[in-house]
């Protein structure tokens, strides 16, 4: 046990309140040995006379009763603690929880003088006395408390702990039958023993799931334990600790210098808060406590004051102080958050730029990352099961007075949140790159819906499909889009792929290259919203576009007299140079003369028509090319 402990010692961070508990159980087996091997050692040399040793053998036994009481309920009280049932209670239950022990230890420490639980007959032979038996009766009592216990929670307990616990109770039952029925075969604490190595090796220093730079416990305990707390309806709190430069010191600092600091970080907030310290990603702590929200506030506090305290140096590294930029999210679990993997995101996109200083979030940041991980979820959903629908908006072509070309636009429904506006989950899936999967789908739906249907037969040209800067960054988006066409018999000329950030064209060689190879394929192109972002006259220049689609914020924007203004020159402009302009956004008569007045040649908008169905899309260009253009009736 002795080794045990130092092997511990060395390699752990004991933070948790089971953790203490562990190192009393384990203190408490290495003592109850010593004392049992003083007494052992002593029977050669104790005599009927009452001598120095009789007193030693005496003192060492009564020492390992009283020790080895409180064995049995200090593993149930263990027990407790990792099915998390101590963790809600107070110090009171938890001392009602060992009074049988502690009333047990009472008749143990006044053994010497009444002799009812051992005595030395003729002060040689060990005796069992009267109420011996109290003692196996209260580990017995403890050993079904504690098998009724993994029972219970026997769906939320760790696999591995399960099976640990099981197999200790299992040794100490067995050391306890051995040696009340042989009680000169000294078994019950080796069993416990070679047990509760095996308790610190698969539970207390579980390298799967402990941080190897910091000791505590990793990002997959956070969400175990997490996940089983929810599961067995605990009402708690957490706060995650987010490191916001962290990269930046990542650039300019070794590896191990801002690991050092990161320690002295976490062993701080050990220090200084009442819960669980986890270190769930390479800048983010979080911490599971009892403690409510006034308590948590406090400690965000002390937090901020510490980091730019001279005292502690939590910001210190190789005696320069660092301008640390940090956020601290404190939720209430599960009112606020009842999804594990949601906690992991806490501080996620939520800033625009990083501030020195310590950010406290409010409850509107923790509901914009659970919108944000929801979305996720529904967006993996709608991947692997291809539900994306495609709309169709109708552009009118003012030169041939028919609508000959249209807009393919992504919807998203789900069954409990409804319909989810592009706007919203578009940026969230270039974020996490489930945007090449979107696309890919999206661009095989419109060729399936140019195969089936051969909207040419009423005078349609083209489709704009969109086409996020993202996918241009994947080696083989040509290829992908080749092998779609095939498949379905469509050619590129059908379809125009339109794009926003013009500027990642000329500034990334990957990008052009792969935008290069679609020309190649035979693909014309449209930029979107010219007119913000980062289009500007010399991109639309230099990558040949064949559209230029004209924001609708100029054209919606009637308190600055200047933005029409500037809208109907930069259609102009851009008209002189021959190239089509798309103006999307119409929806009154006097917007659609507007725009015409200004040489727009191509209009898109509610004014036509909102985004269609196929099926209704196809009746729509079906009817209004005929009405317009008897060629097409």
């Amino acid at each position: 046990m002795l080794s045990c402990s130092i092997y511990y010692y060395s390699h752990k961070t004991p933070q948790k309140d089971r953790s203490k508990v562990f190192e009393l159980i384990m203190f408490n087996i290495l003592f109850t040995s010593i004392a049992s091997l003083i007494a052992t050692s002593m029977e050669p040399l104790v005599t009927t006379d009452m001598n120095f040793y009789n007193y030693v053998q005496q003192f060492a036994e009564t020492i390992y009763f009283a020790l080895h009481v409180l064995l049995a309920p200090l593993f149930a009280l263990y027990v407790v603690f990792v099915n998390n049932w101590g963790d809600n209670h107070s110090t009171k239950s938890i001392f009602l929880f060992l009074s049988p022990a502690l009333l047990l230890e009472l008749f143990v420490l006044t053994n010497p003088l009444t002799g009812l639980i051992f005595y030395y007959q003729d002060n040689v032979l060990f005796t069992r006395g009267p109420m011996e038996l109290l003692i196996y009766a209260e580990s017995a009592g403890y050993l079904l408390f504690m098998i009724q216990q993994l029972w219970l929670y026997r769906s939320i307990l760790l696999k591995t702990a399960a099976v640990v616990l099981w197999i200790f109770i299992g040794c100490g039952l067995f050391g306890m039958v051995v040696q009340l029925l042989f009680p000169w075969l000294k078994l019950e604490l080796f069993c416990e023993a070679i047990s509760l190595m095996g308790v610190m090796l698969l539970i207390e220093m579980d390298d799967f799931h402990t941080d190897s730079m910091t000791g505590v416990y990793n990002r997959h305990m956070f969400i175990a334990d997490n996940d089983r707390y929810i599961r067995s309806n605990r009402k708690y709190m957490v706060m995650v600790i987010t490191l916001l430069n962290y990269n930046s010191f990542l650039r300019m600092l070794k590896n191990e210098d801002l690991e050092e600091m990161v320690r002295n970080i976490i062993h701080w907030v050990i220090k200084n808060s009442r819960g669980t310290v986890y270190r769930i990603a390479r800048n983010k702590i979080g911490i599971i406590t009892n403690q409510g929200r006034m308590e948590c506030n406090q400690f965000a506090m002390f937090f901020k004051e510490c980091t730019h305290s001279s005292d502690v140096h939590l910001n210190m590294l190789n005696n320069v102080s660092l301008s640390l930029s940090a956020s601290i999210d404190i939720v209430c679990v599960p009112d606020e958050i009842s999804k594990p993997e949601l906690l992991i995101e806490l501080s996620e996109e939520l800033h625009d730029a990083i501030k020195p200083g310590l950010i406290v979030h409010c409850e509107e940041d923790v509901e914009k990352v659970k919108r944000r991980v929801e979305l996720e979820q529904i967006l993996k959903k709608a991947i692997q099961e291809k539900s994306f629908e495609v709309n169709y908006q109708p552009i009118w072509n003012v030169e041939t007075s028919s609508f000959d070309c249209a807009e393919a636009l992504v919807r998203l429904h789900d069954p409990v949140f409804g319909s989810i506006p592009p706007m919203e989950f578009i940026p969230i899936a270039e974020q996490n790159g489930m945007i090449n999967d979107i696309g890919r789908i999206v661009f095989e739906k419109v060729c399936l819906f140019l195969h089936d249907n051969e909207p040419n037969r009423y005078g349609l040209k083209e489709i704009e499909v969109n086409l996020s800067i993202f996918q241009l960054y994947v080696e083989n988006t040509d290829v992908m889009f080749r092998n779609i066409m095939e498949k379905y018999g469509v050619t590129s000329k059908q379809i125009n792929l339109e794009i926003t950030e013009s500027s990642a064209l000329n500034e990334n060689g990957i990008v052009k290259e792969h935008y290069e190879k679609l020309r190649r394929l035979g693909f014309t192109f449209s930029l979107d919203d010219f007119g913000t972002g980062y289009s500007n006259l010399i991109q639309v220049i230099s990558n040949d576009f064949k559209n230029i689609k004209q924001d609708k914020g100029l054209l919606w924007d009637t308190k600055n007299p200047n933005s029409h203004k500037f809208l109907v020159e930069s259609i102009n402009m851009i008209r002189k140079f021959r190239l089509d302009v798309i103006q999307e956004g119409v929806e009154t008569k006097e917007q659609l003369e507007l725009v015409l007045n200004a040489g727009a040649n191509k209009i898109q908008g509610y004014y036509f028509s909102k985004p269609l169905d196929a099926p209704s899309f196809l009746d729509f260009i079906r009817s209004r090319n005929a009405s317009t253009n008897p060629v097409h009736a």
